[in-house]
């Protein structure tokens, strides 16, 4: 997998830009903060997965003063070119495969990135809502229709909580409770199918990077029947169940208070708890091995290397983990694309593509 052009126009702060990545796998992308070095890395990530890096607002990927905004790709995969086209224009987004507009699930295939930027460093001490995050979107890379799953829970989830709301008859709930199990139970599966999958690559990959023992494991947040063992039917079932006799809960509190919404997953140091016991160098790498597994576990997947997007990641790691970083990129068989304030920091450097970003302008370093 190859990404080989890139085309922007009016893409947040850059007007226009045409580049040509050639055969070169690292390609460092380098300027001042606030130059638009991270916009041209998010506008890769933007036409692999459709939805942006950074915001929810895709009005917000458009230049200022301007009025809509698109990324064009040539993307090389198993001998074969592809064209992907995302944009935005009259209020709406759009994107086109081969020149055609296509439905998303035939859009996603030609491109696959796996970004990691700063705020996955909070993957051990932050939010659930981090790790369900980072956890969804490993998932779709390898199954993007699981997207769909999400998108239609989350839709079915704001019905019930809607309903809740407005003091609807048991009965109407019921009926919506039935689609949001069935959905859910297929969110749980998927998610328990993938930790299970990662874990042994997570556990052997942190050992060999810091010599100590890690694990990673599911968190649902319902005591229900393990998701691996149990089939989408029962689990169903027992979603609903568990709806239906915390309904008088959840309408007091106007709102469903658990759920697949609330999924999380523990990673543990030498059996404890890492969030509470790792020091933040531990969690941090913790943080590169989830990563670095991830980008394993899809590559035996999808039968290719993903292109690998990092964001200025270099600078937040202390100098031995950013050399156990570098250490892997050394055998990385794929792009890489890394954001950075000071090239010389980059060991190699002087063998990559060097783009330089100011004010919007980028430039290839000759």
């Amino acid at each position: 997998m190859r990404l080989h052009e890139l085309s922007l126009n009016h893409y947040r702060n850059i007007s226009r830009a045409e580049l040509n990545f050639g055969h070169s796998n690292l390609h460092l992308i380098v300027g001042e903060n606030g130059q638009g070095k991270t916009n041209l890395l998010s506008s890769i990530y933007w036409l692999s997965t459709l939805t942006p890096l950074r915001t929810r607002k895709p009005k917000e990927l458009v230049q200022w003063k301007e009025s809509a905004c698109s990324v064009m790709g040539r993307v090389e995969l198993r001998g074969l070119t592809h064209e992907l086209l995302v944009g935005y224009k009259d209020g709406k987004k759009y994107h086109q495969r081969e020149g055609r507009a296509v439905r998303n699930r035939d859009y996603f295939g030609a491109l696959t990135v796996v970004s990691f930027t700063p705020s996955d460093l909070d993957l051990v001490r932050g939010a659930p809502e981090l790790r369900r995050r980072f956890l969804d979107r490993a998932i779709f890379n390898q199954h993007p229709a699981h997207l769909e799953v999400v998108l239609n829970y989350q839709r079915a989830l704001d019905a019930r909580n809607r309903l809740i709301r407005e003091q609807a008859a048991d009965s109407l709930l019921r009926a919506y409770e039935e689609t949001l199990a069935d959905l859910g139970a297929r969110l749980m599966q998927l998610r328990a199918r993938y930790l299970q999958a990662i874990a042994p690559v997570f556990t052997t990959t942190l050992y060999n990077m810091c010599h100590f023992a890690g694990t990673v494991s599911y968190k649902p947040a319902i005591s229900i029947t393990d998701p691996l063992t149990t089939s989408q039917e029962v689990l169903r079932d027992q979603l609903a169940d568990y709806w239906a006799q915390h309904r008088a809960n959840d309408r007091q509190r106007g709102f469903t208070v658990r759920g697949p919404q609330m999924d999380d997953f523990q990673l543990r140091l030498n059996e404890q708890s890492a969030k509470a016991y790792a020091s933040q160098g531990q969690q941090r790498a913790f943080a590169l091995a989830l990563k670095i597994s991830q980008i394993d576990l899809l590559s035996e997947r999808i039968g290719s290397r993903p292109i690998l997007l990092l964001d200025d990641v270099s600078s937040e790691f202390d100098r031995r983990r950013s050399k156990m970083l570098f250490e892997y990129l050394s055998h990385f068989d794929g792009q890489v694309f890394l954001t950075t304030t000071h090239e010389q920091h980059i060991p190699a450097y002087e063998r990559a593509q060097l783009w330089r970003v100011v004010g919007g302008m980028v430039t290839l370093n000759d």
